[in-house]
């Protein structure tokens, strides 16, 4: 039996659209805003923001961009067995079992503690490789990273080390939109690379600024970016957009499985959050907190019928949602749900869901599940 069509978007439950064109225009305004001194560097970490780690990597590369940004060493594994042969930086923390996967796939090591580099040098030897690490100065976020008053001698034994190369030295934006910590930041930072320049110490590339600190702080921006929301086109917080406008890249949509008439006084869902005032019909939808549609928007947000809200009524569960069409005209089994995107004139946002849903555009993204499936435009 052919089972391609099972990939087809009107056979899953609920599917995301991806518009690459966006995109890669987004990453088009970064390199422009940057100009010729300073690289872009996407991170695709968390699945690309759940857009598709390796479909965002492909179209990154397909504009120009020569390195990614990952969180761990199994993202950037998935990129290397897909055939991703770009630079790939491991911004976060690695286990010592992983080192060894790391190496064997050529990626870019971030190095937070002084003894990591004792063990990543002596894998290294085993592999009889050149490795090349970053150095995370923590500057303020306090994280990960090396305190900028031990920087110098970390990097002492990162240059004494025989199979270890020092590429880059970076560090980490606690809160790009305050604008006084984010330079005595940049200050520290600063400070701690021209100590070892006055050493002879000469580190190739330097990078801080993920979008909002790219994007506000010329002087932030160095020798790489790291954008990430702003590669996927929403804006947080949701002011930046006034500096940079971007393109959403990101729908998702849904269907109808079932439309019930209830009479007035009937509570519906788990924990009976929701009691109808008056003759009601609802819509239940196939998606709920399993696929990423997350429960803190019960009662609060609404998706997009026929280009017309409708309100998501009672408590949101794993697998269903429910939605109140009264008065709604043309709605049935298989009638199309747009939870974010546009259908006709109304649209619904990442960060529209996100006020509602009282956190930020990042989470609501990441946190789609498996069960949607991906598909991808080009508009081009």
């Amino acid at each position: 039996m052919n089972k391609d069509h099972l990939n087809h978007p009107s056979f899953q439950r609920s599917w995301v659209e991806v518009d690459l064109t966006a995109i890669k225009n987004n990453l088009r305004s970064f390199g422009e805003l940057m100009g010729s001194t300073t690289k872009v560097m996407p991170a695709v970490k968390a699945d690309a923001y759940g857009h598709g780690a390796i479909a965002i990597s492909r179209a990154a590369l397909d504009v120009g961009c020569e390195r990614l940004a990952v969180a761990t060493v199994l993202e950037g594994e998935e990129l290397r067995v897909a055939g991703i042969n770009a630079d790939i930086q491991i911004l976060g923390s690695s286990l010592p079992d992983e080192i060894p996967v790391a190496l064997h796939y050529d990626m870019t090591l971030g190095i937070h503690e002084i003894p990591a580099i004792k063990f990543i040098n002596e894998e290294a030897k085993k592999q009889q490789k050149k490795a090349k690490v970053h150095l995370k100065v923590d500057t303020g976020m306090g994280r990960l990273g090396i305190l900028p008053e031990n920087i110098l001698f970390a990097a002492r034994n990162v240059d004494a080390a025989s199979n270890l190369e020092l590429e880059g030295l970076y560090m980490h934006l606690a809160d790009a939109s305050d604008e006084s910590y984010s330079q005595s930041q940049l200050q520290r930072f600063r400070k701690a690379a021209e100590v070892l320049a006055d050493v002879g110490i000469e580190v190739p590339l330097k990078h801080a600024s993920s979008s909002t600190g790219a994007i506000l702080f010329p002087d932030s921006r160095f020798d790489l970016i790291r954008p990430g929301a702003g590669v996927y086109g929403y804006h947080s917080p949701t002011w930046i957009g006034e500096f940079m406008p971007l393109e959403p890249a990101l729908s998702w949509h849904s269907v109808v499985v079932q439309v019930k008439d209830y009479p007035p006084g009937l509570s519906l869902g788990y924990n009976r959050t929701f009691t109808t005032r008056r003759p009601t019909r609802i819509a239940v939808i196939p998606i709920g907190y399993g696929d990423g549609y997350l429960r803190s928007f019960s009662n609060h947000t609404d998706v997009l019928i026929n280009g017309r809200r409708a309100p998501v009524v009672g408590m949101i569960s794993m697998d269903y949602s429910m939605a109140d069409v009264t008065g709604m005209d043309n709605i049935s089994t298989g009638t199309d749900v747009t939870l974010i995107g546009r259908d006709g004139d109304e649209i619904i946002t990442v960060e529209e869901l996100a006020d509602k849903g009282g956190t930020i555009p990042y989470i609501i993204t990441t946190c789609l599940g498996r069960r949607p499936g991906r598909c991808y435009t080009i508009t081009e």
